[in-house]
């Protein structure tokens, strides 16, 4: 999730080195614009450095561990509870819907921000999945992962729009 002064906004980080970032969203902010990147408990302030159609490179204030920032756990929590219902899915074993009146993502009480967090879940799942070259040869449907971030991304704008 990019933040900066004009609001937050899902991002796919394409590329990341120890002092910045190559990023894709629909919504981005202007050259020069002071951004927090945060993934999880991780977060870096940087700058936008440059900006072309959906991408935009951010330069970091300080020096990043990449490693930290690519592992597959970056909070924990919530890759856990979705590797969870997928292995419950898997084996047949019945999944409990959550209680009425809850959220599914810890201090997501808002439409929006369920939607961010879906958003963010199924883009590292797809941006993971297409890593594997064999997998993507013999199952293009993977790019329906793809359609419905763009679709989250849409839906997100519009209510945006509403507030």
């Amino acid at each position: 999730m990019l933040w900066s002064d004009s609001g937050a906004a899902p991002v796919n980080v394409r590329n990341m080195s120890p002092t910045g970032a190559l990023i894709e969203s629909s919504t981005l902010p202007e050259p020069g614009a002071a951004v927090v990147l945060r993934r999880g408990s991780l977060e870096i302030a940087g700058r936008i450095a440059w900006k072309a159609g959906n991408k935009a490179g951010i330069a970091f204030g300080s020096t990043i561990y990449v490693a930290d920032w690519m592992s597959r756990k970056p909070g924990g929590g919530a890759q856990e509870r979705v590797d969870g219902i997928v292995s419950a899915f898997k084996t047949g074993v019945p999944i409990p819907a959550p209680a009425a009146g809850s959220s599914i993502i810890a201090g997501g009480d808002s439409l929006t921000a369920e939607l961010m967090a879906l958003r963010t879940e199924l883009a590292e799942l797809g941006n993971s999945l297409i890593g594997d070259v064999v997998l993507v040869a013999t199952h293009p449907e993977i790019q329906v992962l793809d359609i419905a971030v763009q679709r989250i991304d849409r839906m997100i704008g519009r209510l945006g729009t509403q507030a």
